[in-house]
Order: structure tokens, then sequence, then C-alpha cells
């Protein structure tokens, strides 16, 4: 089963028992299977200190329908973003590129070949 974005945080939504997650605080992607991996874009704005504490990114693999939930701090985006990918840095519109391993060996880590791999895997929510 394939789900979009609205899919995707009502499930997430009923399974932690409240309105938890909205559109401004949460991105969701679908597995690229020739890759392997899950990618986001995450605007830098949002990143800013003030804006949100946390950022809730939905992992999707429709073959399995499993749902992966990370809830990262932007405060860990921000203290890592010289290790990170940012796509039209110091543009209005820049932001954070992660591609996300579904790899056992490299489970939840940023593959981009000019980041510096850094691992999203303890913010996975149970």
């Amino acid at each position: 089963m394939k789900l979009d974005k609205p899919q995707a945080i009502a499930r997430r939504n009923k399974e932690l028992g409240g309105a938890v997650l909205g559109v401004n605080n949460c991105h969701f992607t679908l597995l690229d299977p020739k890759r392997n991996i899950w990618w986001f874009d995450i605007p830098v704005a949002r990143l800013q200190i003030g804006q949100y504490e946390w950022i809730h990114l939905l992992l999707h693999t429709p073959s399995s329908d499993q749902l992966l939930h990370l809830k990262v701090t932007t405060a860990f985006l921000r203290e890592h973003i010289e290790g990170l990918v940012v796509r039209n840095a110091g543009k209005r519109k820049s932001t954070v590129s992660l591609e996300l391993s579904a790899d056992k060996d490299s489970f939840l880590k940023d593959v981009r070949p000019t980041g510096s791999g850094v691992s999203f895997a303890s913010f996975l929510q149970p």
C-alpha cells in the first residue's frame, strides 16, 4: 500500500494517540527501491532557533507498508549542518538534503556522497 503525506500523518497520530504531527512540523517520503534510500529536502529556515524544536520525518516502505518515525531535534541538525548537504546555501530557498539509507549496515545514515555520514538512527521512535 502506498501512502501520501496526509495519510501517513493520520496513521502516525492515531498510533501516538493525539494530533502530534502536522503538515508544518513533518516531512514524508517513500522508499526509493532502486537506491534503497529515503530522500528529504528540509528547508533551512525551519531549523532556525525559535522556529521548531523538532522536525518529524516519516519514512514509508510501500512493499511492506512499514512507516518509520524519526523525531529529530533542530538543534542536532544545526550542530551537524557542516556534515550535511545544503542545497542552494545562502539563498532564500536553501534546503538540507538527506538521503537516509535503508541498508542494514548503514540503516538511517545519511549517505549523500558529499556528506559526512551523519546517523539518524538514535531518533527512531517506537
